[in-house]
């Protein structure tokens, strides 16, 4: 039980750095990459076809938390199952929660590819834009593997018993 809520707590300030960090870098990168592509964000006079975001980024700020206190429980009960090591600066404890974020995160984008839902993408896609919608996909799953996974092994033993 002990371990469970250190998963929990771990999970959700991990979900909240997520969070905060989906919500500004995505934003910024949004807009960045579809000026790059000639992508347009805003409506035109007379025209419906443009890319928008179909929530507040700031919605991430409410959902982080949730998503980490998932994993954080997932990654309680399967710590000593999951594969890692030490790499460099990172404990082992955060190459395994990026291992799970990758395993989760595979497994949430094979069912957005089943169900046709984009995964983990808060914009409304318009089919002759897949370019787009494919680089924001990686970028994703960068941040949810790369953040999200990492912060949950380094608050895993932050929360350690003493």
């Amino acid at each position: 039980m002990v371990e469970l809520i250190r998963g929990i707590k771990a999970g959700v300030v991990a979900g909240l750095i997520y969070g905060a960090f989906y919500a500004f870098v995505f934003l910024v990168f949004f807009v960045l990459l579809a000026s790059l592509l000639d992508i347009p964000i805003t409506p035109l006079p007379f025209s419906g076809e443009y890319v928008t975001w179909r929530v507040n980024p700031l919605m991430a700020l409410i959902v982080g938390p949730i998503y980490g206190a998932i994993l954080g429980i997932i990654y309680a009960l399967t710590y000593n199952r999951l594969p890692g090591k030490q790499l460099g600066k990172w404990t082992v404890s955060m190459t395994k929660g990026m291992v799970l974020a990758l395993i989760v995160w595979v497994i949430l984008f094979l069912l957005a590819l089943l169900t046709w839902f984009p995964p983990g993408l808060l914009f409304h896609e318009l089919e002759k834009y897949r370019t787009f919608q494919i680089l924001l996909t990686v970028f994703a799953s960068w941040i949810f593997v790369g953040i999200l996974g990492q912060q949950l092994g380094r608050f895993w033993d932050r929360f350690k018993p003493k």
